[in-house]
């Protein structure tokens, strides 16, 4: 193994662990923690049945959809989601609205026989859920107010917001949303959320320090490298070279590639930089158009994040 190729993978290994600390782990981490709200809350799940309880024993759920967030969340996140959660409801019109957690076997017998909707499933991207399936279970037993019923470890009710905290034990739980006087037809707006770590704040600063040091080390360390411009192409296509003929190129390629793994999509901002300073020297390898098509990507984020910032 020549010199050059072990300075060329270093630098490569190093913007590519660069790029995922400081996205995936740094901006994500500040991203989720309590600078932007004590919970990472989803938008509102507007709910609007007409039996008598909406139901789910999905733990995940509870997490308050920590899945949805596995694109964007901190990496340790996704493999140790964290258990403190929280429920807010707020009921349509003048109605009492009713939340509760407790053992899905004791939800299970409180409302045999009794009309209710389960959730079991929904689609969902960061903070907003989609497409949620419900199974209908018929029935015609009218239950018990659920606020008489002694088997909620945690329950809240009232007008207006309703906020519901609980912490994730072992076992099998699930949420209900009803009508505090157990009336059919439940309508509304409901949203799930996880609390925020207090070690998110540190995390986040010593992430980014330590990979924006990576990053620009291994950056320096690729682009100090003379190309090879003079190399005759293994590959053509059109009388054009198949394969990127410089190192910033083969990086730029690699970088499109990773950016599909979950855990490494912070790639997806160094596949722009290295294109362009690939192409600054002459490269014209047609894998090139990978990532430029992956450059779209970040481009458009930054567009939509100076619309914000000015208002809309």
């Amino acid at each position: 193994m020549t010199r050059r190729t072990k300075v060329t993978g270093f630098g490569i290994g190093l913007v590519l662990v660069g790029l995922v600390l400081v996205y995936n782990n740094g901006l994500a981490a500040l991203a989720h923690s309590s600078h932007f709200g004590e919970y990472n809350l989803t938008d509102a799940l507007t709910i609007e049945e007409s039996s008598r309880a909406v139901v789910t024993d999905d733990v995940g759920l509870l997490r308050g959809h920590y899945e949805c967030y596995s694109e964007g969340a901190p990496i340790w996140w996704v493999f140790s989601p964290p258990d403190d959660v929280r429920v807010e409801g707020v009921a349509a019109g003048s109605d009492v609205l009713f939340l509760g957690i407790a053992p899905a076997d004791a939800v299970a017998g409180y409302l045999d026989g009794v009309a209710h909707d389960e959730i079991t499933d929904w689609d969902c991207r960061q903070d907003d859920i989609t497409e949620v399936v419900y199974a209908r279970q018929e029935g015609t037993t009218d239950p018990a107010a659920p606020g008489t019923e002694d088997f909620w470890v945690a329950s809240v009710s009232g007008s207006g917001e309703q906020i519901l905290d609980w912490t994730i034990e072992s076992g099998e739980w699930a949420v209900v949303i009803m009508n505090a006087d157990g009336s059919p037809g439940v309508s509304a707006d409901v949203r799930f959320g996880v609390l925020a770590p207090s070690g998110l704040v540190p995390l986040g600063w010593a992430s980014l320090a330590v990979g924006l040091v990576a990053l620009i080390g291994g950056g320096r360390l690729v682009s100090s490298l003379p190309s090879r411009s003079n190399e005759t192409p293994r590959w053509t296509l059109w009388g054009r070279s198949v394969l990127p003929t410089t190192v910033e190129g083969r990086v730029a390629v690699l970088c499109a590639v990773l950016f599909s793994f979950p855990t490494m999509s912070g790639t997806m901002f160094g596949a722009p930089i290295y294109l362009f300073l690939g192409v600054r020297k002459g490269d014209r390898g047609l894998l090139l158009m990978l990532p430029l098509l992956v450059s779209i990507i970040p481009i458009g984020l930054i567009a939509i994040l100076v619309w914000v910032i000015l208002g809309g």
